[in-house]
Parts: C-alpha cells; structure tokens; sequence
C-alpha cells in the first residue's frame, strides 16, 4: 500500500511540473540560435556548488554568448574530440543550436550553462526537451558561463563513439 501511495505521489507530482512548465523563449542573435529555459522546466542537471537555479534573459544570454566568443578558444585549446570528420567547436560555434539553463551558485554568481548540437532536425525536439546524446563527438557538446567572473569552465565535448 505504501509504495502505491509513493508511486502515484511521485506521479501527480511530475504531472504537475508537466503542467507547470513554461515553453522556452527562443532567441537568435549574431551567430546563435537556441532556446531559454526557465526554472519551471525541470532539468537533471547541476552545477559544481550548486545553489539553485535562475531565470536568464535574453540581455544575459547575449552577454554569455560575448563571454563564449572570446573565451572559447581558451579552453578549448586541446581540441578533444574534434578531429576526424568532427568539426571544430570555436571554428564553428554559429553553426550549433543551443539551450540555455541558468542557475546560482553559492557564492550568488549566475551561471548559465549551455548545450549545443549541431544537428538543426533536432531543432524541434529542442523546444521541449533536453537534448542529451551519447557520443556524437563534438556535434554534441556543452559549456558553463560565469555571467558574473565572465569565465568560461567545464567544456565537455562528447566521444567519438
């Protein structure tokens, strides 16, 4: 009976954050193109010293994507997962669509991080969902930007599978 109880609990709840949740603001600018999401959508991911999460606006979207176009090259100095057939993520970084997710850490700072792919069919999948690919090497890949320190960190650029 207990674990009836937990299951449909656990089930109105999600029903609930279904309902609850906002469509994500599409925004394109000089070289971007994506989608911002809200604290309403309800995402399994987090952030080193995690707080909570944040609502981002398109000014702070387009700050971030100023702050990625002059740090990018930096971190991505090694180049993983970029050769044979895989394009080059600073080379090519208008060509990804994006999703945009912003969250607090401890110490107050806005850090919004952002998922990329390349492939624009998933364009429409985009809308409602997290696009989480295994492999795919850099077709397939995703950044935090410090809005406040204007640092770029955690660049993990999917395997060659």
């Amino acid at each position: 009976m207990k674990k009836a109880v937990l299951f449909f609990t656990v089930l109105f709840v999600l029903c609930i954050n279904l309902l609850a949740q906002k469509e994500p603001l599409f925004c394109k600018g000089n070289g971007y193109k994506g989608y911002i999401f809200d604290t309403s959508y309800s995402v399994l991911k987090s952030i080193d010293g995690q707080k909570g999460r944040a609502n981002m606006t398109l000014d702070e979207v387009r700050s971030a994507e100023h702050i990625l176009k002059s740090e990018l090259e930096k971190i991505n100095q090694g180049n993983v997962n970029q050769s044979s057939g895989c394009p080059n993520i600073t080379k090519k970084l208008g060509k990804y669509w994006r999703q945009y997710f912003g969250f607090i850490n401890t110490k107050g700072e806005k850090v919004l991080w952002v998922n990329m792919f390349w492939n624009k069919e998933l364009n429409n999948d985009a809308k409602h969902d997290l696009i989480a690919v295994s492999d795919g090497c850099s077709y397939y890949w995703n950044i935090e930007i410090n809005l406040t320190t204007k640092k770029v960190s955690s660049l993990r650029v999917n395997g060659n599978g």
